[in-house]
């Protein structure tokens, strides 16, 4: 397995993207439809994919949010490719990536999205209150993890 640092405009992060949005829709249905808004690529995001023999097969990414923080955004293996440890991999190049200037990171997943919770609270994350547009949203949780 090799890794490829890019961009939100890959065609090959916005096909596995496509996935990923595909699975959630087939598991939570149309109520997922009030996050498209939350999920453009409105900022630029550093992305990092998996290839397999040049082949796609996994994503991460993260976007600044402000001058002391980022947060990591679109997460995906393929099905095949899962319960390998690639998730981790790809999160932890991306964080030795980001500038030290930044203070943590967040994250927002579906509160019963378990193997997702799991792999976040191995990489330090912490659950804190909800924030923002998730503030009174009660199929999501909010993770934090503090660099320094």
């Amino acid at each position: 397995m090799e890794t490829a640092f890019t961009n939100q405009d890959d065609e090959r992060f916005l096909n596995l993207v496509e996935e990923l949005d595909k699975g959630y829709y087939e598991r939570i249905g149309e109520e997922l439809s009030k996050y498209e808004k939350y999920n453009e690529f409105t900022k630029p995001h550093v992305v990092i994919l998996a290839l397999d023999l040049d082949k796609p097969i996994a994503c991460a990414s993260y976007r600044v949010c402000s001058s002391k923080n980022v947060e990591f955004k679109r997460v995906y293996v393929k099905k095949e490719y899962r319960k390998n440890g690639i998730a981790y991999k790809l999160i932890k190049q991306l964080e030795s990536n980001i500038d030290s200037s930044y203070k943590y990171s967040y994250i927002v997943t579906g509160k019963n999205n378990y193997p997702a919770i799991k792999l976040y609270e191995k990489l330090d994350y912490k659950e804190i209150p909800k924030f923002g547009q998730f503030k009174d949203d009660e199929t999501v949780i909010c993770m934090k993890k503090e660099f320094r």
